[in-house]
């Protein structure tokens, strides 16, 4: 009977898994080793133009623009000698009508027990429109640097002219010679930081700028005086103020000699703002309102950066709810959401307050608590987990019953510190605390490796 079930069970996660595969939202691909698509999804043939038997009959290096196709090569070479696990690499295709996009591939490479490689896994991001935003922006970046320094050559023999057209430029605006001083200042420096510009003139630009920040950008500096037109972004200047900058560094360059540079920054907090609004909004699931599937992704890689690095022990619990669907089909699904809202909170509750959720998808949370190696520990935060869930939620049309199951993995019992290999073991430790009886906790093994029936958990970002 346990076998059969165990049986239903991994034909319905195999489905799942096809059904998440053939509907993501980002192109998906499985590789084999000669570098031909196996099998694709129906986004990526969407992104190159291609219906999926004529992918089949082509490698990625047939569709990879020519200029791209060393870099993801030598990447692939990596993955091959297992100098590195996964790469992520921005990269032209080829699209079936001669055009080109622009995507972000994350590429896996998948090893059998034995380390020998099997195939790679590979996640397509269509990023065209950002590239187009991206060159927008880089177009509108040099065409005011082209306008300042044709208006800049033009009224040198005028600094009074000058003043009066870099002043009214709602940018701030500097020349600084050779010997990192100023020699002119826009009269922006004082409607920003409430200093009269002429007494920056030959003044070092320590004057201006606090240590740290000056160390900061005396790369840029240096670049600069070198010749090469420099960038820097997330500049904020002063620290009482809550303002964003981003500066452009153009080499001064008279009779085929750098004797200095210009220096342009621009305002870019509410567009900053903006972009985080944005990522955040992406990092949340819209129902719970807890962090998502990738948020989950980066956090993984954080406390393993911590565990690996600095030794920062951390635990992961794996929660999957008992009874969910009954009480799903029983109270519709808007009951289904109102228990799943529940759940969030409940969650939180129960846990400490540094502790982080995630809902990973459907009725599957996750649990992430830095700093804890104690199974003792672990077991007092999976009961409360379990005695919080199990009290009957309250609904419209009546309370409804449920429980949780709790995988729990240890960083410091986990021979392959990666976020697939600690998720797999809190999933699989799960899955034995349902066969165990339900609404209970159960802790993984030691042992990396996995049973055949338990699932494979990929964490790449994907849109959720």
């Amino acid at each position: 009977m346990i076998q059969e079930q165990d049986a239903q069970a991994l034909r319905y996660r195999e489905a799942r898994f096809t059904a998440m595969f053939q509907q993501s939202p980002i192109g998906k691909t499985l590789v084999d080793l000669q570098g031909r698509f196996a099998e694709v999804n129906p986004r990526l043939c969407e992104i190159l133009g291609y219906t999926a038997e004529e992918l089949r009959q082509k490698t990625f290096s047939d569709v990879t623009y020519p200029e791209d196709l060393a870099a993801d090569l030598n990447l692939v070479a990596d993955l091959m000698f297992n100098r590195r696990q996964t790469y992520s690499l921005e990269k032209r295709y080829i699209h079936k009508d001669g055009h080109l996009v622009w995507v972000a591939i994350d590429v896996t490479l998948v090893r059998d027990g034995a380390g020998n490689p099997l195939h790679f896994i590979a996640a397509v991001h269509d990023i065209r429109q950002r590239k187009e935003h991206e060159a927008l922006r880089l177009n509108y970046q040099t065409e005011l640097e082209r306008r300042v320094q044709e208006r800049t050559l033009e009224l040198q023999s005028s600094r009074e002219t000058l003043q009066t057209i870099t002043d009214n430029l709602p940018i701030l605006i500097a020349q600084v010679d050779c010997n990192l001083c100023y020699r002119f200042n826009n009269d922006v420096y004082r409607q920003i930081f409430n200093i009269d510009p002429k007494t920056l003139l030959g003044k070092p630009l320590t004057a201006m700028l606090r240590p740290e920040l000056y160390r900061e950008l005396l790369p840029c500096f240096q670049r600069a005086l070198a010749g090469e037109r420099v960038s820097h972004d997330n500049i904020q200047y002063s620290l009482e103020q809550d303002r964003i900058w981003s500066a452009t560094y153009i080499p001064d360059v008279r009779h085929g000699e750098v004797v200095g540079f210009y220096v342009m920054s621009q305002d870019v907090t509410e567009r900053k703002r903006a972009e985080k609004a944005l990522v955040d909004k992406a990092m949340l699931d819209p129902l719970t309102g807890l962090p998502n599937r990738r948020a989950l992704h980066d956090r993984l890689e954080q406390v393993i950066a911590a565990a690996r690095h600095d030794g920062v022990p951390f635990t992961l619990f794996f929660l999957d709810l008992d009874g969910f669907k009954l009480a799903n089909d029983t109270h519709g699904h808007e009951g289904g959401d109102e228990i799943l809202k529940q759940v969030a909170r409940r969650l939180g509750q129960a846990i400490r307050k540094d502790d982080f959720i995630s809902r990973l998808a459907g009725d599957e949370f996750v649990i992430i608590a830095s700093g804890v190696a104690s199974e003792a520990i672990c077991s007092r935060i999976a009961k409360s987990v379990c005695d919080a869930i199990n009290v009957p939620f309250s609904l419209p049309d009546g309370p409804a019953k449920i429980g949780t199951s709790v995988g729990i993995a240890l960083s410091s019992t986990t021979d392959n510190l990666s976020a697939e290999s600690i998720m797999a073991r809190a999933d699989a430790a799960m899955y034995t605390a349902k066969r165990k009886g339900r609404n209970n906790y159960q802790f993984a093994s030691g042992s990396a490796e996995l049973p055949h029936n338990v699932r494979p958990i990929t964490l790449r970002k994907q849109e959720d």
